[in-house]
């Protein structure tokens, strides 16, 4: 669940050639995709799923009911950790239906079906996966490649205008833009927000910005001596500003956050959250923030660096290495706070699985009891009503016993030359999404490569 540029490719990888039951809106909503259509019994325990017709993987398996009762159990598992332990069986009912019964009823197990469907021994998700993932999507990984994606001819919406992707990695945003301008190269898969700005005013290109479900976020470790205290926590994330932070080190480009609940949730109570009281200078608070030195991280840690000193309080940067030699010392223990990007949004399932103490998916001894019994009341909660008085409480508890200071939530764009006609993506949506839809401009000189 955190993220970072190792993580980049998969995450693209996934997009084009992995598909799942359902599709997350905006709000955090389930809408229709491999499934038609479900309903869920009266008393939470069964889901029946109505599977859309036509479709098979990139293989030419069918993608009928007894395909995903076997398929579905081993992506929910893998995707949603304990979540999965509610299952109690996954069985076909029919050539196009399936039957999910449940140990219990729970507002998470519509929020679990955006797990992928894939064959089995393949894989929709890791940074170095052994075998590309065989999906439903419009393409397919080229034979023995993971950087280049040919279109699927026998995709279910129609076969894709382009017919193939090519994915190179480059040293630095500067040279990757400098081959767009050239014409070597179509596409720019991730600019961050210090480029943002210089790419906007091009006449030849197009970016489209998106705000991730990802936030950047100060761990901070409560069985540090130095952050032991509740107080102490509560006094951190009150010293931030976080309309200075987005503006200083994000350059504007982002979206304040004050907990790990994505904005829009439908179930987010729906008030304005209160501004931050100055901390004041009582008792000196000395720490040290791991971060992985280079880049952005860099930069947002010399802000936070800042805006603490303003308040009293002395946090001092320690380079923590790589994001992987990070998240192994914060899995030890060793560490007093670390700035990191994790996975938040749009459902509160994702935060669930990396906040749970206790859980698989946790990247290093996060959460704490406070919060543990916060998700608990919400993953048990049966109806609507119960589960939007659970999410506040949820808010609460972050707010009551941090044990992290929520900063913003990260934007990206994606740099596209204007030799593509491009198809507008459903608001907060990848413009990737749309790939299937894109065509080359009839007067595009057709001299690029990716």
């Amino acid at each position: 669940m955190l993220t970072g540029p190792a993580s980049g490719l998969s995450q693209l990888a996934s997009l084009l050639t992995v598909e799942s039951l359902v599709r997350v809106g905006e709000d955090g909503r389930d809408q229709p995709w491999l499934a038609e259509s479900w309903k869920l019994s009266e008393d939470g325990r069964s889901l029946s799923i109505k599977l859309r017709p036509g479709v098979k993987l990139s293989d030419g398996t069918p993608v009928n009911a007894d395909f995903v009762a076997k398929a579905l159990p081993e992506s929910v598992r893998a995707q949603s950790g304990s979540a999965f332990d509610d299952v109690e069986t996954v069985s076909a009912s029919g050539a196009d239906r399936i039957e999910i019964r449940f140990r219990q009823p729970s507002m998470f197990h519509l929020e679990a079906l955006e797990a992928p469907i894939t064959k089995a021994g393949t894989r929709a998700v890791g940074t170095k996966p052994a075998t590309p993932a065989i999906g439903t999507g419009a393409y397919v990984a080229a034979p023995g490649s993971t950087t280049e994606f040919v279109s699927n001819p026998d995709y279910y919406l129609g076969k894709p205008a382009i017919d193939r992707v090519v994915v190179s990695k480059y040293p630095s945003v500067r040279t990757a833009w400098a081959e767009l301008l050239r014409g070597n190269l179509d596409v720019l898969y991730e600019v961050s927000p210090d480029a943002l700005d210089s790419l906007e005013h091009s006449t030849t290109i197009s970016t489209h910005v998106i705000t991730r479900r990802y936030q950047h976020v100060i761990v901070l470790n409560s069985h540090a001596a130095a952050l032991r205290s509740t107080e102490t926590r509560r006094r951190l994330n009150a010293s931030i500003d976080r309309k200075a932070f987005v503006r200083n080190a994000l350059n504007g480009h982002g979206l304040e956050s004050s907990g790990p609940i994505w904005p829009l949730y439908w179930a987010l109570p729906k008030t304005s959250p209160p501004d931050a009281k100055p901390a004041g200078h009582a008792g000196k608070v000395s720490f040290t923030c791991l971060v992985v030195p280079g880049g952005a991280d860099e930069r947002i840690g010399l802000e936070v660096k800042r805006q603490f000193a303003a308040a009293g309080i002395d946090m001092a940067i320690e380079s923590g290495g790589s994001q992987q030699q990070v998240q192994e010392r914060m899995a030890a223990g060793r560490y007093d706070a670390a700035l990191i990007e994790l996975i938040s949004g749009p459902t509160l399932l994702r935060p669930y699985i990396v906040w749970l103490s206790t859980g698989s998916a946790n990247p290093g001894q996060l959460g704490n009891a406070t919060v543990d019994l916060a998700r608990q009341r919400a993953r048990l909660a049966t109806n609507e009503s119960d589960f939007k008085e659970a999410v506040a409480a949820v808010q609460a508890a972050f707010e009551a016993d941090p044990p992290a200071i929520f900063l913003a939530w990260n934007q990206r764009a994606r740099a596209v030359s204007n030799r593509l006609v491009v198809a507008s993506p459903e608001p907060g949506r990848d413009l990737l999404s749309t790939l299937r839809l894109w065509k080359l401009a009839p007067d595009a000189p057709h001299t690029s490569r990716n």
